[in-house]
């Protein structure tokens, strides 16, 4: 990743498609789905009560360097989700209380981050 790239137009999943998938837990989702797709058992929410269903905004990270994250919350739209790809790094988070603050204002829907979050 040394020379990043930044897709400006990305193509989103259809509204009525998020509605509808919405309705189902994520395990049904990954078994018609044939597993494609899915998270390991690492990534979990910070609580059991969060859900997060919307289009991916996907965002691939250096450990440590959340410069492309704050990228992805410039260009986001409402109801996307944000997934970050931050190599499973827990030695320093990439996210946290401001930056959730930030997508939340903006009517991101949520976050997925392989690595670390604080303060959230």
């Amino acid at each position: 990743m040394a020379n990043p790239h930044i897709h400006r137009q990305i193509e989103r999943v259809p509204a009525k498609l998020v509605a509808a998938a919405k309705r189902f837990p994520a395990a049904i989702l990954a078994d018609v789905g044939g597993r494609r797709g899915t998270l390991g058992g690492r990534i979990q929410g910070l609580a059991k009560a969060m859900k997060v269903a919307g289009p991916a905004f996907t965002v691939e990270v250096r450990p440590g360097d959340n410069l492309m994250i704050h990228a992805a919350l410039m260009l986001a739209k409402p109801g996307d989700v944000i997934v970050v790809d931050g190599k499973g790094d827990l030695s320093c988070a990439l996210t946290g209380g401001l930056m959730a603050a930030h997508a939340k204002a903006a009517g991101i829907a949520g976050f997925v981050i392989d690595g670390a979050v604080r303060d959230t």
